[in-house]
């Protein structure tokens, strides 16, 4: 038996809001500390600012996928 889709109840949406809040600024620390890097002269900057950049923009993906297969 197939149960429909009903989307996301409040507390699920709050939820997402919350992590995404969580992730977005681990990914700013992640930014402001791989620039600090980089201005020093440290390579292992460039590595964690690619590391940033891909972290925030599969969890964007993830969630975006996510929300474009949820009923209106």
């Amino acid at each position: 038996m197939n149960v429909p889709h009903v989307g996301w109840s409040a507390g699920q949406r709050a939820a997402v809001k919350r992590w995404m809040l969580f992730t977005y600024l681990f990914a700013s620390a992640g930014l402001v500390l791989s620039v600090f890097l980089i201005l020093t002269g440290n390579t292992g900057g460039w590595v964690l600012l690619v590391l940033t950049v891909c972290i925030l923009g599969a969890v964007h993906m993830y969630v975006g996928n996510v929300k474009k297969r949820q009923p209106r």
